[in-house]
């Protein structure tokens, strides 16, 4: 058994300074050979990198206009619902007695307008025309007590008494008296029309308020139950079976938040784009995302319009899909710049429209590349490869046609080059695709020519 063990302990060692040897002896043979790489063609993207937390288009916060008791949670988090699907259930009783109390509020606002009406038509007509009688009534018998007193003083003196006379007198001034009170009187009924009309209009005033107070306790009612108002998933509940609500109407909070829903099938990444690169993201925005724009033109509401309607779509990667890209449609350029720490940045909202965007959820930390520059089926040449010749001209090296293959020898070909994404650049001159380049010269010739 012990020389089994001293015989595999000396196979490892074998074995890993074979290993060893043959990395060293592969890096030495580089550095004398050099390394080369066959030019291809390919499309060239010119990418702006931004960061971002994915957030669903539309996130509504519940909270109850009804009060009471929490008796029924029918969805938790995580699940599923469509409009109209109920999430929680209030007991009914405080509602009830509100809508009660408001009916019977209703019913007695409702029996002073009618009074109320039934006392203008009593000032518009009956007070009215017994003012009017009455002042019709006195106005002859003033105007015979007149008759009677001048009369009287067309007697002869020796026929008058000074007794006769205050009486003459006196029956002339009551009539005068109850004719101006009864002209009083007139004026009363005639300013009590307007206050009337005005009682009208308050009493009318009360019973619309109580209507709509009984409207109001009658949806408060039917909002016992709790229901979703957009489709989505519900991200949270608020509450549990046991808790008092307190209703909107009663608070200054507007109401208690029971439960949070998300619209997911409307996912969007808020990108924070760097100062430097906002230009070229502008440049490439649709009309719609613009700041500025004046609103005729607008995002269509079918993703896949909106998305043809770009050349370049931004491509999405999260940490959680590694490999797997997502695409989307730029909806929002915000025009207030955002500076943390001396970095400026602004706000770009990327709405997300490929099919695979039901495996995404909000709060992911994603990166966003927008295409501002592209080339197709160009030459595309490894920025490794790219030197500076003797006459500061740039180009590349190639293995010098005819050589001795063991001499390793190279030559320099100035190239005219375009699009770099930083990793290849776009040969417009000077190479072919299938062309062999040095990314590194073999050792003799590591040197200008």
């Amino acid at each position: 058994m012990k020389n089994v063990i001293i015989f595999v302990l000396v196979l490892a060692t074998l074995i890993t300074g074979f290993v060893a040897a043959k990395s060293t002896l592969r890096m030495s043979l580089q550095g004398i050979e050099g390394k080369t790489e066959v030019i291809t063609r390919g499309d060239l993207i010119l990418p702006i990198n931004a960061t971002g937390v994915i957030h669903p288009v539309q996130r509504v916060e519940i909270k109850s206009e009804a009060s009471g008791e929490v008796i029924e949670i029918r969805k938790r988090a995580g699940d599923r619902v469509k409009t109209g699907d109920i999430l929680v259930r209030l007991q009914q009783d405080d509602e009830q007695r509100n809508v009660n109390r408001a009916t019977l509020d209703l019913k007695r606002f409702s029996a002073s307008l009618e009074e109320a009406r039934i006392n203008l038509k009593q000032a518009e007509t009956a007070d009215l025309l017994s003012a009017e009688a009455k002042v019709m009534q006195l106005q002859p018998t003033v105007r015979f007590a007149e008759f009677q007193r001048e009369k009287f003083m067309d007697l002869p003196p020796a026929q008058r008494s000074a007794e006769e006379l205050l009486q003459k007198t006196t029956t002339l001034d009551t009539q005068i008296a109850q004719l101006n009170a009864a002209k009083a009187g007139l004026e009363r009924a005639k300013l009590n029309i307007p206050k009337a009309k005005q009682t009208v209009l308050q009493a009318q005033a009360n019973f619309e308020t109580a209507q709509n107070n009984l409207a109001d306790a009658e949806k408060r009612l039917a909002k016992t139950d709790i229901v979703s108002p957009i489709d989505g998933i519900v991200a949270d509940i608020k509450t549990q079976i046991g808790e008092v609500i307190q209703g909107g109407k009663t608070t200054l909070t507007g109401g208690t938040l029971l439960a949070i829903v998300l619209d997911v099938d409307r996912l969007l990444v808020r990108a924070e784009v760097d100062e430097s690169d906002i230009g070229r993201v502008l440049k490439i925005a649709p009309p719609w995302a613009r700041p500025g724009h004046d609103g005729s033109v607008q995002m269509p509401d079918d993703v896949g319009n909106a998305a043809a309607s770009m050349e370049h779509l931004p491509v999405i990667t999260v940490e959680s899909f590694r490999g797997e890209e997502f695409t989307g449609v730029i909806e929002r350029i915000y025009p207030e710049a955002k500076t943390l720490s001396g970095v400026v940045t602004y706000l770009v909202d990327v709405v997300i429209v490929s099919e695979n965007r039901a495996r995404l959820l909000p709060g992911m930390r994603a990166d966003v590349r927008f295409t501002s520059e592209h080339a197709s089926n160009v030459v595309l040449c490894p920025n490794e490869a790219i030197r500076e010749g003797s006459k500061g001209k740039l180009g590349v090296y190639l293995p010098k046609e005819g050589a001795p293959p063991d001499e390793h020898e190279t030559e320099f070909v100035v190239c005219q080059f375009g699009l770099d994404n930083g990793n290849y650049s776009e040969v417009r001159e000077g190479l072919s695709a299938g062309d062999t380049v040095y990314t590194k010269l073999p050792a003799k010739r590591d040197k200008k020519k």
